[in-house]
Formats: structure tokens, C-alpha cells, sequence
């Protein structure tokens, strides 16, 4: 049951991981490189939809690892603490993207074509050095995950 459990956390982590990359690392970049009158319908359709997708998944993500913890707190030194990096990190991550990158894609959402806000480009640029620095953070937090799995008590 722990071993399934483990397991579809490093799943939805992946899986998350690889979605904020993709979009930090090569939806994004390929957008911005267009005409911001091609590029901005384009990103608000992805922050309406991260929108309402993210705040469900990452917290669930987290409420899953510290669930994970509680279960297995007796373990080995190891694993535990791969497991509280893996749970400090979430909780950092989800901070910091309340604070972040979610102010601003709040504000992209509500942008008009015909009347952007003269800071639009630094806002934009702003966001894509949060969300790398949300990346990096989300890939630390799956290799502490994946760290904690491979130090699990075969009998767990």
C-alpha cells in the first residue's frame, strides 16, 4: 500500500514538474518570441487554465507527501529525511507561487490587447525568472521524493 502511495506521488510530482518546465523552458519562450499580439491570447488561455488546475494540484501534491510522512515517520534516518526536504520544498514552492508568479498571472488574465500596462513586458519577464527558480525548486523536491522512495524499508 506505502509502495502504491509513494508511488503516485512520484507520479503527480513528475508530472507537475514536467509541466512547469515545459511551459517555463519551451511553451513560453516560444510565445514571447512571437508578436506580443500573437503571444498575449495565447499565454492567458494557459494562466485561466493553470489557474484553476494548479491550485488544486499542488497543495493535493503536498497534503499527499505529508501524508506519506505521517505514515512512514518511523522509518529509517534516510528516508525521513529525504521525505521532510521533499515536504519543506512543497511548502516553499507553494508560497512562493502565491507570492510570485500567480500575482502576475492573475494580472495577464485580466490584460486587454488595446491597452497593456507599460510594465507588461518587465512583468512578463519577471514571471519567467519566478517560474525557473519554481522549476528548479519543484525538480529538487522530486529527486528528494525519488531519494526517499529508494531508501524505503523493503518490508514497507
Amino acid at each position: 500500500m506505502i509502495s502504491a502511495l509513494f508511488l503516485l506521488v512520484i507520479v503527480s510530482t513528475a508530472l507537475l514538474f514536467g509541466n512547469e518546465f515545459s511551459v517555463g523552458f519551451f511553451v513560453h519562450p516560444s510565445l514571447t518570441r512571437a508578436d506580443h499580439r500573437a503571444f498575449l491570447p495565447a499565454i492567458q488561455v494557459f494562466a485561466r487554465l493553470f489557474g484553476k488546475v494548479m491550485p488544486v494540484w499542488m497543495p493535493l501534491t503536498l497534503a499527499l507527501h505529508l501524508f506519506l510522512l505521517w505514515l512512514t515517520w518511523r522509518w529509517p534516518a534516510s528516508h525521513t529525511l529525504f521525505l521532510i526536504s521533499a515536504v519543506t520544498l512543497w511548502i516553499i514552492i507553494i508560497v512562493f507561487s502565491l507570492v510570485g508568479p500567480v500575482p502576475i498571472n492573475d494580472q495577464v488574465k485580466a490584460w486587454e490587447l488595446a491597452h497593456l500596462p507599460e510594465d507588461w513586458e518587465a512583468k512578463r519577464r519577471r514571471w519567467d525568472v519566478q517560474n525557473a527558480a519554481r522549476v528548479v525548486l519543484i525538480g529538487l523536491a522530486f529527486i528528494a521524493l525519488v531519494l526517499s522512495f529508494r531508501t524505503l524499508p523493503l518490508h514497507g
